[in-house]
């Protein structure tokens, strides 16, 4: 069938019958969906990719089959039915009674602005949202059967085919879409963790992590609608591509909300999935699958450029795209190098005035670099018996907060930190440091245990801290800080000497274009010495 007669058919209402009046006609490199107001109709496109073939009419049929039927798991209400487009006197009908030439997906449309990738971008996507996903995610994940045909995709050939895979397609994008040293360094280092971290896929197998997953988990495939979360368009074309590793299926949503500059969200996220799923070991492989997907997502964009009908000014966004990614997959690729070739634990220290955003910032670095995160806050109250979000809002330096348990939480801090640093692993120090003496304190644990440290000092102009402290205070918050106690912090706080190298963070700037430099900067400030 000639595909520019169904592309001008898909765009005609009255394809869909009477009641249709307007169509926005959308596509990607594997297919076409027509949005009618009512209902949404998916077209495969006649590709063959060789990870996905549609190359002919038997085939797109089975897929859309397929498409209904996986669904239907995680969105049973929106799919509803494959039906046949047929031809007849030289004329397309949908459902028609000529010969079958083509099959189509109906599903319930649902409005565009639901989608996630654009309640992000309104910043209507909160953290109880990202908290019920992850309880939609793991209970989809815990209903399943742990079969043997499935598992046989973690092993390291598996991971390995649709890696090398992924590269050889991207080779034709060279110094197009991503340079050929950024192309050669993700490969090289992707070798590397193959080489030197083989156990881990056979680890992730005994420990069940392989499932029938989504596939293609990232924002423009969930639909938020309140209180509801559903959650579609999962790969059908290949089960290699689905059947993987749950690190891989949430390291892509993570993946994706960095990308679309909400890492603290991407963070919470992981935390959040760790702490429902008990799957502590996912950080095993949580970058390098990041890096994965995000490489599949460069190759993918750059897939469209060979689309006829994109236009010239979408084909330079399409680039653009594409380039971001790559450099999004390079940054994890060099998280997990860096884990491959450090022989000493990292130290961070993450200081800053109540306020300032040092928490969120800690758990951003804890995440990325699988450091375990050691809250003042929540360490002060376990001392005192009491729930982390009972709040004392005594005053500066009485109660909970006077010199003596504050010299006492600090103590238990560093006993905490040297448990880990013993065991070679990272740590995050998340407090406000006020004092040198406590500086000092970190600097002596980190020169015992032969820790890299890192400070960081979190900033944030006063307008920006008052409001912030003043919507904490309607939430549940395990902080008591409040905006007395920050203006009683300004005065007292010990400036960093000149011998305390330190990165400052200005948490009020929100660009991706500053978030992504100063996560490099750290990057490289936790490689200097290894």
């Amino acid at each position: 069938m000639n595909q520019g007669m169904l592309f001008d058919q898909l765009k005609n209402p009255k394809f869909y019958g009477p009641h249709v009046t307007s169509v926005q006609l959308l596509q990607t490199h594997i297919s076409y969906v027509a949005l009618t107001g009512t209902y949404a109709y998916k077209v495969k496109k006649p590709v063959n990719f060789g990870f996905l073939d549609f190359s002919t009419l038997d085939k797109r049929k089975y897929f859309c089959e397929e498409e209904l039927r996986l669904n239907k798991r995680l969105c049973p209400d929106m799919y509803l039915d494959v039906l046949p487009i047929t031809q007849k006197d030289n004329t397309l009908e949908l459902d028609g009674d000529g010969t079958i030439v083509e099959y189509v997906l109906k599903m319930k449309e649902f409005p565009q602005e639901y989608i996630m990738t654009n309640m992000l971008q309104q910043a209507k996507i909160s953290e109880e949202t990202i908290d019920h996903l992850c309880t939609i995610l793991v209970d989809f994940y815990d209903t399943q059967e742990p079969l043997e045909e499935i598992k046989k995709y973690g092993e390291l050939q598996a991971v390995k085919q649709n890696i090398d895979e992924n590269f050889n397609q991207t080779k034709p994008m060279i110094d197009f879409t991503i340079s050929k040293e950024m192309y050669w360094y993700v490969k090289e280092a992707t070798t590397k963790f193959f080489e030197r971290k083989k156990e881990v896929f056979g680890q992730r197998i005994k420990e069940g992590k392989i499932y029938d997953c989504h596939g293609d988990l990232h924002s423009g495939n969930i639909i938020v609608t309140g209180e509801n979360i559903h959650i579609f368009d999962c790969i059908e074309f290949n089960d290699r591509f689905r059947f993987c590793d749950v690190a891989s299926d949430i390291g892509f949503l993570s993946m994706d909300l960095d990308y679309l500059n909400y890492p603290y969200l991407s963070s919470y996220l992981i935390q959040k999935y760790v702490e429902k799923s008990r799957d502590i070991n996912i950080y095993s492989v949580l970058n390098f699958y990041k890096s994965y997907r995000a490489f599949v997502r460069g190759k993918v964009y750059g897939f469209q450029l060979n689309d006829p009908h994109i236009n010239p000014e979408k084909k330079g966004n399409l680039v653009e795209t594409a380039q971001k990614y790559f450099d999004l997959s390079r940054y994890y690729t060099e998280l997990f190098l860096l884990d491959l070739q450090k022989s000493k634990p990292l130290l961070f220290l993450v200081t800053g005035l109540t306020g300032t955003g040092k928490s969120t910032i800690a758990r951003k670095i804890a995440v990325d670099y699988h450091a375990a995160q050691i809250n003042t806050d929540v360490v002060r109250k376990e001392i005192a018996g009491i729930d982390k979000f009972e709040q004392h809002h005594d005053q500066f330096n009485t109660g909970l907060y006077d010199p003596k348990k504050i010299d006492d939480t600090y103590e238990k801090v560093m006993e905490q930190a040297a448990k880990f640093l013993k065991k070679k692993e990272n740590v995050v120090l998340d407090a406000t440091f006020q004092k040198k003496k406590y500086r000092d304190m970190m600097h002596h644990i980190a020169a015992k245990y032969h820790a890299t440290l890192v400070r960081i000092q979190c900033v944030c102009p006063d307008d920006v801290v008052k409001k912030r402290l003043e919507d904490r205070l309607r939430k549940k918050s395990i902080s008591d800080g409040r905006w007395e106690i920050y203006l009683q912090q300004k005065t007292t706080f010990d400036p960093f000497s000149s011998e305390e190298d330190c990165l400052t963070m200005d948490t009020s700037d929100e660009s991706y274009e500053y978030r992504m430099s100063f996560f490099r900067l750290l990057l490289s400030h936790s490689s200097k010495v290894i």
